[in-house]
């Protein structure tokens, strides 16, 4: 009985996720058109940070709890399941297979940074407050780069007429349903697939990283189904930033610890290659087939880590790096 229950509550949920997203995209291409920022602007500094949301909270209530350990997972895992699930997905769908060149201009750097940042943590390996502090700082670097670089190419004849804080009202309404309604989608998928049997930790190394990165993939799917390619690319890039700087730099800063990022190679290392790949693919400016293709053959590389990881851990429950947060490697006391 209760697993019909789920089933209803799955189905309810994914229509209104649906709604929610198309709804969401429409405030804020209206939004852009208003203010004139433009919508890869949009995407990259609203929606992206909007859609990560749900990253955001994981961040705030394992940080409290002393368990940074599976935000970081699900800092890493989010951005390797949005290049290599979400944006290999709605760029095999889209519609438009070729990117402007003044839009390369501004992303390729953004993308060249989701992997370089990530690189440069690796290399150093130590996660202290300092750090957290200059990947705060290169945050807002970012977002001034991203409003700079859209000031320079701005048209005022493209302005529509209206009221923009009335459109950013309606967008955020439907991004929280959005949110919530994904969240209900998670949690009902995770019960029949309990109900199923499936081992509690494969479930944890998995859903966590998807369910917080369904917000992008639904409203990402949605913007270029109706053409808008560039709000899309901006928030799948601007989730990746936000995830890396935004996110994991309130976590080092908030954080009574420091973190070895040497243990987490693998999990950074895929995080490294995901958005270089993209890199590479979209810097021609044409989107093939065989590009979505190795995005996701990458996150499927992920997946099978993941599930090696499980296994060699041995059924431990915590979501995508199981309860590393208690190794004395991964973690010291900071002065």
């Amino acid at each position: 009985m209760s697993e019909i229950f789920d089933i209803i509550i799955l189905i309810i949920s994914i229509a209104v996720l649906v709604k929610s997203a198309t709804f969401a995209i429409e405030k804020i291409v209206r939004f852009s058109k208003i203010t004139g920022i433009g919508e890869l602007a949009a995407g990259f500094v609203i929606v992206a940070v909007a859609t990560s949301t749900p990253e955001i909270s994981v961040a705030v209530f394992s940080t409290h709890s002393d368990n940074i350990g599976i935000t970081l997972g699900d800092i890493f895992g989010s951005n390797v399941t949005n290049i290599g699930l979400v944006a290999g997905l709605f760029l095999l769908i889209s519609p438009i297979k070729q990117i402007e060149r003044k839009t390369l201009r501004q992303l390729l750097p953004l993308l060249l940074a989701s992997s370089a940042i990530p690189l440069a943590l690796l290399t150093s390996q130590e996660g202290s407050k300092f750090v957290g502090i200059a990947l705060l700082a290169a945050f807002g670097f970012f977002l001034y780069y991203t409003f700079r670089s859209h000031s320079a190419e701005k048209n005022a004849a493209e302005q529509q007429k209206g009221s923009a804080i009335k459109q950013l009202a309606y967008f955020f309404v439907g991004i929280t349903l959005v949110i919530v309604s994904a969240k209900f989608v998670v949690d009902s998928a995770s019960s029949l697939a309990a109900a199923t049997g499936i081992k509690q930790s494969v479930l944890g190394a998995t859903i966590i990283a998807f369910g917080t990165s369904l917000p992008e993939l639904t409203v990402d799917i949605i913007a270029v189904r109706k053409r808008h390619l560039e709000l899309a690319l901006g928030d799948i890039i601007g989730s990746c930033i936000t995830n890396i700087t935004l996110i994991l730099g309130l976590v080092l800063v908030f954080s009574a610890v420091d973190v070895n990022f040497g243990i987490l190679s693998s999990l950074i290392g895929f995080a490294i290659i995901a958005p270089f790949a993209m890199f590479l693919f979209i810097r021609t400016a044409k989107i093939k087939k065989w590009h979505s293709i190795v995005l996701f053959a990458i996150y499927a590389a992920f997946i099978l880590m993941l599930y090696e990881i499980q296994f060699l851990f041995n059924g431990i429950n915590d979501a995508m790096i199981p309860n590393l947060s208690i190794s004395d490697n991964f973690l010291t006391k900071s002065n």
